[in-house]
């Protein structure tokens, strides 16, 4: 778990998760596909997550959708993982809070969040009663390894 300094009085959380690259990669041919049904399923188990806690789910705007976008690409196409500039995100977006789970080597969304909550600070992320938006995208490398990244936030 990396800390990020508070900005503008706003903690934000940054976080990275990764899994062995052989327990996740598929032939170069499936490499384009499945890019939406990864972060569809990976936004409904976050939610379940969510439910599981009496949290209220969570809600995707465009503005978040193209930042986890972006951040999915550019993982992918370098194959590590990082995170963005989220308090560029925060003031591009409009948010007062801010926080990113990113990982690699996932083969699905549900399993990307699995382990996302066996973590306890991408669990925090996820289960920050303070969020109300979320969005994740999913993005493969050359290799084939998936990269996934879930962006928080709060108006």
């Amino acid at each position: 778990m990396s800390r990020i300094p508070p900005l503008l009085g706003t903690a934000l959380l940054a976080l990275v998760l990764a899994v062995p690259a052989t327990a996740a990669t598929a032939p170069a041919a499936a490499r384009a596909d499945g890019a939406t049904s990864y972060a569809a399923d990976a936004v409904r188990a976050t939610n379940a997550a969510r439910a599981r806690h009496d949290l209220r789910a969570l809600r995707s705007t465009r503005c978040l959708r193209r930042a986890a976008t972006r951040q999915a690409r550019a993982m992918a196409r370098r194959e590590s993982i990082w995170h963005q500039d989220i308090g560029a995100v925060m003031s591009t977006c409009g948010l007062g809070s801010v926080g990113e789970n990113v990982a690699a080597g996932y083969p699905s969304g549900r399993a990307v969040v699995t382990g996302w909550m066996g973590s306890e600070g991408h669990r925090a992320n996820i289960l920050e009663p303070r969020y109300r938006l979320v969005a994740v995208a999913a993005r493969r490398g050359g290799s084939g390894t998936w990269y996934a990244a879930q962006v928080f936030g709060r108006r």
